[in-house]
């Protein structure tokens, strides 16, 4: 008797009728409330109210903890969300937990493996028509989102607003635990499993548990038959690009790792730092002579060995672009 009016196509009742004639605007998808600016159209006014801010730059509800602001209450209440670490909605297949509801509902197509949207030039498909609108700028080229600073660009925006923090030096995301920030929530919710040491994702082929999704992605391609990253010179293929990365070093003979003690190359940092090592332990050994020259020291002498070296043939090529009679010396040494 309390919802008097109801909807004919889903049965949802409402207590009045304007509720109702709102509501059927979902089923009939009439959107009377259209923005002066540029067109779009909304179900509702409040709706309308909201969008014109994104003109007007107005952002009236500001984050207490980090200054933050947002259009609406709502965007607000999810914001805090991510200082708190309140995560209520949970993936009932792997455990993954989500700030918003809608977020839970476009990971589940993980797991479906629906992919409806596909790209047109490589073929590759998608959950959502966003995502395939952000993985056609691979192919267009195009990164909309600019860096005021530096004029570095990125192909999504949540990429452009991580970097700016680099420069800004913000941290809002702060652990509970440890104190420690962070610049994204996604960063403080990777630094939360490892400190709990909770393993909440899952390999479904052989059931390993992974205390990151990038893991266990990563993982996950050792169950694949295809190894993706191919060596052009050779034909080996590689699961990771950074390993073909390190595999193309043998071919070219790079090794960008230079020792400043013992003058000794390497083509892999984990090799170079193992070195290093080697030589801070032999200074620390008690049977080390007390008049040795320490590591720290002899990097010295041999950064400025070769700035003396530099030094020498820069005033060497300068001296040629001036006419001069030949040094003897130098001349019974080209004869040699």
């Amino acid at each position: 008797a309390g919802q008097p009016h109801g909807c004919e196509q889903c049965g949802k009742a409402f207590a009045q009728a304007a509720a109702l004639a709102k509501h059927r605007r979902v089923h009939t998808g009439e959107k009377p409330y259209r923005c002066p600016v540029c067109a779009k159209a909304f179900a509702l006014s409040s709706g309308l109210v909201l969008h014109k801010r994104t003109h007007t730059g107005e952002r009236p509800h500001a984050c207490p903890l980090c200054g933050k602001a947002f259009i609406s209450s709502s965007h607000l209440a999810l914001h805090l969300r991510s200082h708190t670490g309140e995560r209520k909605y949970q993936c009932p297949v792997c455990g993954k937990l989500f700030l918003q509801s809608s977020h839970l509902v476009r990971h589940k197509a993980i797991h479906t493996g629906e992919r409806p949207f596909e790209c047109e030039d490589c073929g590759k498909h998608f959950g959502r028509a966003s995502h395939l609108k952000t993985h056609r700028r691979v192919h267009t080229g195009e990164r909309p989102f600019k860096c005021t600073q530096c004029e570095k660009a990125f192909t999504q925006k949540a990429g452009l607003v991580l970097h700016v923090r680099l420069h800004t030096g913000e941290r809002p995301y702060k652990c509970d635990r440890c104190g420690k920030n962070f610049r994204s929530s996604a960063h403080l919710v990777s630094h939360q499993l490892l400190e709990s040491g909770e393993r909440n994702f899952k390999c479904s082929t052989c059931g390993k548990a992974f205390k990151q999704a990038s893991s266990l992605k990563q993982h996950l391609k050792t169950h694949e038959a295809r190894e993706p990253h191919r060596c052009s010179v050779c034909s080996r293929a590689f699961s990771r690009s950074s390993y073909l990365q390190l595999h193309m070093r043998t071919h070219s003979g790079e090794r960008p790792y230079h020792c400043l003690v013992c003058n000794r190359t390497y083509a892999k940092i984990s090799t170079f730092e193992k070195h290093c090592k080697k030589h801070q332990q032999d200074e620390e050994r008690p049977d080390a002579r007390p008049g040795s020259m320490t590591t720290r020291a002899k990097a010295l002498a041999e950064r400025k060995r070769q700035e003396r070296k530099q030094q020498h043939q820069e005033d060497l090529g300068s001296s040629l672009e001036q006419p001069h009679q030949a040094d003897p010396k130098q001349e019974q040494e080209g004869r040699q």
